[in-house]
């Protein structure tokens, strides 16, 4: 028996809410793979008049296509952007890229590299204050926070999948940014930032 197999037995309600999670994963099969509460959160407050961009792509990538104006996904997978770009064929908003790792992608991230991995500098091709929503789910995750930052608008979103990866102050939000969402399932913790009208980055 394996040490999950383990957790399980030893467990009963941890094993009943990754049951009841599949439950709802098959009934809602487009749905992202973020907490519940995060997807109605965004389905929420997206809309057509918002730019995006994306780090770390799947069925999260067709599912804010559809309720952005425009979004560029990054994903690092090969295969897996193969897989990806044959669901999105039908979306003509979405900027779909493929960009490899500049470093083993089972070696540690840092938030600052030097130079900038080109995986993250992708957000350099927008401006300052351009962007409406940012998703970082991929690799390089503290780099892309910090390098996405400038260019959120005032009251711009951040969201980050997996926040209890770590505690929250290491992912590099700065403390005047409000958390106006924050939810959890068994498999994840989602947060949502939103920059706000002073902030200086």
């Amino acid at each position: 028996m394996n040490l999950q197999s383990l957790l399980l037995v030893g467990r009963p309600w941890y094993l009943m809410r990754r049951i009841a999670y599949k439950a709802y994963e098959m009934r809602h099969p487009d749905e992202p793979w973020i907490s519940q509460g995060a997807v109605r959160f965004c389905d929420a407050h997206l809309h057509r008049g918002m730019r995006g961009v994306e780090w770390g792509s799947g069925r999260s990538t067709a599912w804010f296509a559809q309720r952005l104006g425009h979004l560029v996904s990054v994903e690092h997978s090969f295969e897996w952007h193969a897989i990806v770009s044959r669901k999105l064929e039908a979306l003509r908003n979405v900027d779909y890229r493929f960009v490899a790792l500049d470093h083993p992608e089972k070696q540690p991230t840092v938030p600052r590299y030097d130079p900038q991995p080109r995986y993250v500098a992708v957000v350099n091709d927008f401006e300052d204050g351009s962007l409406d929503f940012a998703v970082v789910d991929g690799h390089y995750r503290q780099a892309c926070v910090l390098a996405v930052l400038p260019k959120l608008r005032a009251g711009g979103l951040l969201l980050i999948d997996n926040t209890d990866w770590m505690p929250l102050d290491e992912w590099g939000v700065p403390s005047s940014y409000p958390i106006v969402h924050q939810s959890r399932n068994v498999m994840t913790q989602t947060t949502v930032w939103e920059k706000p009208l002073s902030s200086g980055i």
